[in-house]
């Protein structure tokens, strides 16, 4: 059996919140979607409220794809942004946690190199979580898009579900591409949030903030200048503008008029056509985001193997 990959089981095995966090989310989506369709609950815009059969009967099927894959990207954002803080608090905990409770001894016993283990750990945020992320989406995608499917059917129309199959492959894989960009961009986060797990002693969120903070403050105060704070806004937000195109081109406008409200929606040719990797590829921050995260792993194997001590 390969030693990595049951050291990664066992991380997911032990921090159930990796799995459950995400998937409780989803439950949720898939409930509010069902009330949706039952007509319980209505999307409202600005003053008035839209009933979902009645939007959905309005549009050909062209725009009923695109309308399938704004909503289910709108499901991928908001799941990926549970996902990273779940990611951030695993990463924090993961090596403070087995220090604190000592069980770190017991692993030391083991013929298990440290760097095996804190690799694990990285592999866990940087793959792991993700890989399950894109999976308990996928799933929440396919029963919003049958409840609202077998709903319009009893409608009167089919077109929701021969316009969904096409819509939601293409979301599934263009959340797959971002998750994959998403994690090798974060691989300096990831990386200094395990070194201060392996390193703190206590208050391992204040340990992991406050380093970023006085530095920034130092800048500023010593030089009068905001690069430290420039260059962590861009690790945090600067990969999605480097990693997607924005062509207004592609865009497909839609209005609805109904009778308790109106909408005017701009929707995307297709997610797919928003990919475009060459710019990330050839980022700079990148490749030295990969660096400085390889050095954040180094000092947090070393500290592993010498901090015993909680």
């Amino acid at each position: 059996m390969n030693p990595m990959r049951t050291l990664i089981r066992r991380e997911l095995w032990e921090h159930r919140a990796i799995s459950l966090v995400p998937l409780a989310f989803g439950a949720l989506f898939i409930a509010v979607n069902l009330l949706a369709a039952l007509g319980v609950v209505k999307v409202h815009v600005d003053a008035g409220g839209l009933g979902l059969s009645e939007v959905l009967q309005s549009l050909d099927a062209r725009k009923a794809g695109a309308l399938i894959q704004i909503g289910m990207a709108f499901i991928a954002v908001s799941l990926n942004t549970v996902m990273l803080l779940v990611t951030a608090f695993y990463l924090l905990d993961c090596l403070y946690a087995e220090r604190k409770d000592r069980s770190i001894l017991f692993w030391k016993s083991l013929p298990v190199s440290d760097l095996s283990i804190v690799g694990s750990k990285l592999m866990t945020a940087a793959l792991a979580i993700p890989l399950v992320t894109l999976v308990i989406f996928a799933a929440v995608a396919v029963c919003m898009y049958l409840i609202t499917g077998v709903t319009m059917l009893f409608s009167g129309t089919g077109l929701f579900l021969s316009a969904g199959p096409l819509a939601l492959a293409e979301v599934v894989l263009t959340h797959a591409y971002a998750l994959t960009v998403q994690s090798l961009w974060y691989l300096p986060i990831f990386g200094w949030l395990l070194l201060v797990s392996a390193w703190s002693k206590r208050a391992v969120l204040l340990w992991a903030i406050l380093p970023p903070v006085a530095v920034q403050a130092a800048e500023s105060l010593v030089l009068g200048t905001a690069h430290f704070a420039g260059l962590l806004k861009e690790r945090l937000i600067g990969v999605y503008p480097l990693a997607f195109a924005n062509d207004s081109h592609q865009q497909l406008h839609w209005q609805y008029e109904g009778e308790h409200a109106d909408v005017d929606l701009e929707f995307s040719d297709g997610l797919l056509a928003l990919v475009e990797p060459g710019m990330l590829l050839g980022s700079p921050g990148l490749w030295g985001g990969l660096i400085v995260a390889a050095v954040f792993f180094s000092a947090a194997v070393w500290v592993r193997r010498f901090r015993d001590e909680s």
